[in-house]
């Protein structure tokens, strides 16, 4: 494990460096466990990338590391998420439920619950939890058992035992060494075998989420993408929900939104501009969408996000 953590951490140092990532200005003392059902920031977690930023090399991008030592309750009913979520429990005591089935975690498992998922997370007892929340490029084939269990090995154990006093400093770059540690650890998970993957899109599907990809300002219809794809309407919306999970014209949005969040990052566009160049009618429409994907403004994701030129 040493050796495939060093190797990964010095692959993510320019990376980290890169990172539009900035601290947040909030006590921790203040914050409250508000949950996370559409959106990725639980209030306690470490925040990183809001939803739709842009993914990184390694096919994912971390939105939130959490790790709370006494946990209690644990009730959120009905939790469906565009976004993938990976927990730890150190000590027994908490559930998550799909349906009538319910999976007890603990120290003997990581739990991975793939996006578009509907569950419940159960517990009143204090439990010390480990949390990611993440989106992901790929998709989980959607006809497996959840959630996926990986049952723990010497290395899921030393990677979990680094993040307790991680998250127990006082050091100035504790949020850097956990934003590394967490990427090294959610790539791993996402590297076992437990996972399936869904099988690369139909030529016809990836041919229109290269398309939109390109040319997200376009004034897309789902009429005018099912005509390039040679289907009919209700065909087309079926087949791109069946492998996108997602509706054509909500792609659509991400796609501009993820857009946006770059523009606004990298460079000094004013949002009027960014908002009439990723084909919104106007800043308001613009806004409205945005703070719907990643529960902020584009003001306050610039403040936060933008790099200062050198």
């Amino acid at each position: 494990m040493p050796g495939i953590y060093i190797y990964i951490r010095l692959s993510y140092d320019r990376k980290m460096v890169k990172s539009r990532s900035k601290p947040v200005s909030i006590s921790r003392r203040r914050r409250r466990n508000i949950g996370a059902y559409a959106q990725p920031f639980s209030g306690v977690g470490e925040e990183y990338e809001p939803l739709g930023s842009p993914s990184a090399d390694t096919g994912f991008v971390l939105h939130e590391t959490g790790y709370l030592a006494n946990l209690h309750p644990w009730n959120f009913p009905n939790v469906y998420s565009p976004f993938w979520r990976i927990y730890f429990d150190f000590t027994p005591g908490h559930h998550v439920r799909f349906g009538d089935r319910q999976t007890p975690m603990g120290p003997d498992r990581v739990l991975v619950i793939p996006n578009h998922q509907r569950f419940d997370c159960v517990g009143e007892s204090p439990v010390t939890k480990l949390w990611f929340a993440f989106s992901c490029t790929r998709n989980a084939e959607p006809s497996q058992r959840m959630p996926i269990i990986i049952p723990k090995n010497d290395t899921i154990a030393a990677f979990t035992e680094e993040f307790p006093p991680l998250f127990r400093s006082r050091k100035k770059d504790r949020r850097r060494q956990v934003f590394d540690l967490s990427l090294a650890f959610v790539m791993y998970i996402l590297g076992r075998p437990k996972i399936r993957w869904q099988r690369p899109l139909p030529e016809n599907i990836a041919d229109i989420v290269a398309i939109i990809n390109r040319s997200p300002a376009f004034s897309w219809t789902t009429p005018e993408l099912a005509r390039r794809a040679a289907m009919s309407s209700d065909g087309f919306s079926r087949s791109f929900r069946r492998w996108l999970h997602t509706t054509p014209a909500r792609y659509v949005q991400q796609v501009r939104i993820r857009e946006a969040c770059r523009l606004l990052s990298d460079g000094e566009e004013s949002i009027d501009r960014i908002s009439s160049l990723m084909g919104f009618a106007d800043r308001f429409h613009f806004s409205r969408v945005f703070k719907q994907l990643t529960n902020t403004t584009p003001a306050r994701y610039r403040k936060l996000h933008n790099r200062p030129s050198s």
